[in-house]
């Protein structure tokens, strides 16, 4: 039986919201769910002039179809004609951006937030029909350029490098060494600067230990799973804090 794969937007696939959570879910490192931005404004992006935003990737054989990938996207109000001006605060400061100013601020840019394929499609091209969907939707819109704050995929390997050098790496090829870094690129995305405080996730020890499944007796610097940099530990004050690094990649739209 021949297979194909679709890209469809969840305004014409609201069926699939639940299914594409749990792929998230299941492919992202638990604390990732737990950064307040992702809990306050998450289902924003399932709503009326967002939703066509959302992309999902599914497997089509016969009348079966399968969900393997998803592509989370928001616009933005962005006032500035300079890039390098993009928040440090990356993906929790876009998609409070884009969120709060839903129905207020029209929007010219997009963000793309993440893309996420199911484990036994990575490698297949699938991040790159999400990518070029979302970047039709937003030529579509009028919007002048797509922005990504890029997680380097195999940065969580090396959490003790210098992330600004890690970045910085190349392959036999000349090309970036993190291949998620290195798919952007070949889709004609330009690095613009890191945002070292994308991502923002505070708790408690004790619910930092469930997140992760490891133990923590006293204060200092835990390497985590799935973590890019180090989990900070402060036993005095019962606290663990996780502030992720991310890279800017601007895509332009024309």
């Amino acid at each position: 039986m021949d297979a194909k794969i679709i890209i469809q937007s969840a305004k014409e696939r609201k069926d699939l919201r639940e299914e594409s959570y749990h792929l998230v879910g299941v492919s992202w490192p638990e604390f990732i769910d737990h950064d307040e931005v992702i809990d306050k404004h998450w289902d924003t992006l399932y709503e009326p002039d967002f939703s066509h935003f959302q992309k999902y990737a599914i497997l089509k054989q016969g009348q079966k179809e399968r969900l393997i990938g998803s592509l989370n996207a928001i616009p933005f109000p962005w006032e500035s004609t300079a890039l390098d001006q993009l928040p440090d605060e990356g993906w929790d400061a876009i998609l409070c951006k884009g969120a709060e100013a839903k129905g207020k601020i029209p929007a010219n840019m997009l963000s793309a937030l993440s893309v996420t394929v199911d484990a036994e499609f990575r490698g297949k091209n699938i991040p790159a029909l999400l990518i070029e969907s979302v970047k039709q939707t937003a030529r579509e819109a009028s919007l002048q350029g797509m922005v990504v704050p890029v997680r380097p995929s195999l940065k969580s390997h090396y959490p003790l490098q210098n992330f600004v050098e890690y970045c910085g790496w190349k392959n036999e090829k000349g090309e970036p060494f993190d291949p998620w870094i290195r798919t952007h690129c070949r889709l004609g995305g330009k690095i613009i600067k890191p945002a070292f405080r994308s991502m923002q996730i505070y708790g408690a020890v004790e619910e930092w230990e469930e997140w992760t499944g490891m133990r923590f007796p006293q204060s200092g610097e835990y390497i985590i799973p799935g973590g890019l940099v180090p989990l900070v530990v402060d036993m005095e004050k019962q606290t663990a804090s996780y502030i992720e690094p991310n890279l800017w990649v601007y895509h332009r739209l024309d």
